[in-house]
C-alpha cells in the first residue's frame, strides 16, 4: 500500500526543524510521498502572514528541493480562505483511494487537536503522527490515553533530532540582520535577503548605538515578545520596531546632536530618563509616527496606568527576556504566558518592593501604576 504524509503550516518562512521533520517521516514512516502544504489562512493563528503565499511557496520549494518523493503542495493556497485539515485530507483521499494517509503536526499540537475542525473526519481518513523533537517535554502517554478515550484511536509519535527554532524567532532574526545559519537553509536565507523579506525598518541602525551586551539584551526582549505576539493579538511588526528601539538612547548622552531639543519633564531618575530620550529618538531621528509605538518605548522602563497591549508586552519583554535572573523570575514568565494584566501588577510589586529595600528611587508614575494594576486585580 502506498504511504503518503502531509505536512502542513504557514512556514513563515520555512526553517530547518520544517525539513527535519519531513527527512524524519520518509525515513521512520517509509512514506513513499510527502507533501508540503503551505496554509493559506491557518485557523489555530491570529493574525497575517508576513510573507505573502508566492514567497512562502517560493521558499518552500527551495527549502524541499533535494528531498526525494517530496513534493511542494500549492493546494490550499490555490483553494483560498481558511486553511482547514478536513478539507484537505479529503482532497487526497479522493485523489489517492487506497493510500494510507499520514498527517504530520508538532507534537506540541496535539492538545489543541479538539479544537480542529471536524477532528473525527480527518481521524477517519488519516492517522496522526504527532512530530517529537529530542529535548521537548511532552508526556506522552497521558497524551495518548486522553486522546484514546475521546476519539478511541490512537496517535503515532515520530521522534527525531532538532534544535530550537521558530518561524516567529526567524523572522526577528532577519529583522535585527543576525546570524540565520544556524537555522534556515542557506538557500531560504538568500531568498529572504534578496526580496527584503521581514525587513522592519530602523531596528538594525538602532542596535549600530547600542553596546554589546544591550543589543543582546535587545533582540531577546523582541524575541521574547514576538513570541507572546499572536496569543494576545498584537501587531509583530510594531512589536519588533518599539523591542528594536527601546534601549536605543540608553548609552547616549544628552549633549548627543540626535537629542537636540529633548527636554525631561520634571525630575526622572537615572534609571528611567532613557526611556523618554528613547521615544525621543525615535520619533525625531527614525521618523516613527506610530503613538503606540513610541509610547511602549516612553514607558518600558516606568510603565503607568491603562497601558496598550503593546506597551505591556514590551515592558514584560525587557523585565522577563531570557538574559534576566533575579528571584521570582520564573513565577512572572509564568503569569506573562497566561495574563499580562496580573503579569503587570507581579512585576510592579516585584519592582516597587525592590526599590523601597534602598535599591533605588521609586518614579511616582511606577507608583500609579502599580495602583492602577493593582486596583484592576481587584475589580
Amino acid at each position: 500500500m502506498m504511504k503518503i504524509a502531509i505536512f502542513g503550516g504557514s512556514f513563515d518562512p520555512v526553517h530547518a526543524e520544517h525539513v527535519n521533520i519531513v527527512r524524519a517521516a520518509r525515513e521512520k514512516l517509509g512514506a513513499d510521498k510527502i507533501f508540503v502544504m503551505p496554509a493559506n489562512i491557518p485557523p489555530h493563528k491570529q493574525g497575517k502572514n508576513l510573507a505573502s503565499a508566492q514567497d512562502r511557496l517560493n521558499m518552500a520549494k527551495l527549502a524541499f528541493a533535494g528531498i526525494p518523493g517530496c513534493e511542494v503542495s500549492a493546494y490550499e493556497l490555490n483553494a483560498g480562505g481558511t486553511s482547514y485539515t478536513c478539507r484537505t485530507l479529503a482532497h487526497f483521499r479522493q485523489k489517492y483511494p487506497d493510500a494510507a494517509l499520514y498527517w504530520l503536526v508538532g507534537a506540541d499540537m496535539l492538545k489543541d487537536f479538539p479544537a480542529w475542525k471536524d477532528p473525527e473526519n480527518i481521524l477517519s481518513m488519516a492517522e496522526l503522527v504527532a512530530c517529537n523533537r529530542e529535548g521537548e517535554h511532552v508526556n506522552f502517554k497521558a497524551e495518548q490515553l486522553r486522546f484514546f478515550a475521546k476519539y478511541r484511536k490512537s496517535f503515532r509519535v515520530l521522534e527525531f533530532t532538532g534544535r530550537e527554532i521558530s518561524s516567529t524567532k526567524a523572522r526577528v532574526l532577519a529583522a535585527f540582520g543576525e546570524d540565520l545559519k544556524p537555522y534556515l537553509p542557506e538557500d531560504v536565507i538568500a531568498y529572504i535577503q534578496a526580496n527584503g523579506l521581514y525587513r522592519v525598518e530602523c531596528v538594525k541602525e538602532a542596535l549600530t548605538f547600542l553596546k554589546p551586551a544591550r543589543r543582546k539584551h535587545t533582540v531577546s526582549v523582541a524575541l521574547t515578545a514576538a513570541s507572546a505576539a499572536a496569543k494576545y493579538k498584537a501587531d509583530e511588526h510594531s512589536v519588533i520596531l518599539a523591542a528594536g528601539l527601546h534601549d536605543a538612547a540608553k548609552n547616549m548622552e544628552l549633549s548627543d546632536p540626535k537629542l537636540q531639543g529633548f527636554c525631561a519633564e520634571g525630575e526622572v531618575p537615572a534609571p528611567v530618563l532613557h526611556q523618554y530620550t528613547g521615544a525621543y529618538l525615535a520619533e525625531h531621528y527614525f521618523g516613527v509616527t506610530d503613538e503606540d509605538v513610541l509610547n511602549a518605548v516612553r514607558y518600558h522602563t516606568s510603565g503607568r496606568p491603562a497601558m496598550s497591549t503593546l506597551e505591556k508586552l514590551i515592558f514584560l519583554s525587557d523585565m522577563l527576556e531570557p538574559g534576566r535572573d533575579f528571584p521570582k523570575v520564573e513565577k512572572l514568565r509564568a503569569y506573562f504566558a497566561k495574563d499580562l494584566n496580573e503579569c503587570m501588577y507581579r512585576a510592579l510589586d516585584h519592582q516597587i518592593r525592590y526599590l523601597k529595600k534602598g535599591k533605588g528611587e521609586i518614579y511616582p508614575l511606577s507608583f500609579r501604576a502599580y495602583e492602577y494594576y493593582k486596583n484592576l486585580r481587584r475589580n
